[in-house]
């Protein structure tokens, strides 16, 4: 899901909602610098969607769970997951006067998503799995239009002509995309300068860890998100803050 169609949705959300007499709030964002190599797991699946899924997310959400993800750009078909990526979610929310009740688990989910894929995103590496013909000896399906490579497999791939194996013949069935995620994000809530209850905060680690400084991109990033609102004009500030610690 876009953040500019998030932020929509939210502004078309709260347009009923009257002007406050205190001050607008404000959305800041802030992420480690440590990268953590989490192959192809779901992003989206795997914050977004897990928070509306989990039972009580209405007030908070608490949740540990670890994905076995392929990190590979040429995995045989015989390779299980390569990595096990690990996401623990905490996150609490209530009712901030003047707003209505959900709203500030709304402007909390997309500002920390819309952030999570802005950083993550540059890092992305294809990966292919399931692939076949990885040696002289080693048979390959019946490629057809009922069942059509990712890469490799003539003119019937999907992706690419050639797959990033070392065998040119091979070809690969599945494919799908890798990514670096900061080892911690958090998002939280300003009024007047003074920081309020509600945080959501996402906490990433895997086998593969990868010492890269995520915080070269932040400036780029913040400047992605200096204009936009997360909520209506009325109650919330212009931009999501956005800082990368050491």
């Amino acid at each position: 899901m876009k953040l500019t169609s998030a932020l929509t949705a939210i502004t078309a959300l709260l347009s009923s909602t009257g002007a406050l007499a205190a001050g607008k709030i404000e959305v800041e964002v802030r992420y480690s610098k440590e990268m953590i190599d989490v192959g192809n797991l779901d992003l989206f699946m795997a914050t977004w969607q897990k928070i509306y899924a989990t039972d009580g997310n209405g007030r908070a959400v608490v949740t540990d769970n670890t994905y076995g993800a392929f990190g590979g750009g040429c995995m045989s078909h015989y390779d299980g997951p390569d990595n096990n990526a690990r996401v623990i979610v905490n996150g609490a929310w209530g009712r901030v006067p003047g707003l209505g009740p959900h709203d500030s688990r709304e402007a909390l989910v997309q500002a920390l998503w819309g952030v999570l894929k802005a950083v993550s995103d540059p890092t992305a590496w294809d990966v292919f799995t399931k692939c076949y013909g990885l040696t002289w000896q080693e048979g390959q399906p019946i490629w057809s239009n009922s069942r059509r490579p990712a890469c490799g497999g003539g003119k019937f791939h999907t992706v690419r002509p050639t797959c990033l194996c070392s065998m040119g013949s091979a070809a690969c069935e599945n494919f799908s995309v890798g990514h670096r995620v900061p080892s911690i994000i958090k998002a939280n809530l300003y009024r007047d300068g003074r920081l309020l209850a509600d945080s959501l905060t996402v906490q990433f680690s895997a086998q593969r860890v990868v010492k890269d400084d995520g915080c070269k991109t932040v400036n780029t990033i913040a400047g992605l998100f200096g204009g936009l609102l997360p909520g209506p004009a009325a109650l919330f500030a212009s931009g999501i803050s956005v800082f990368c610690g050491a």
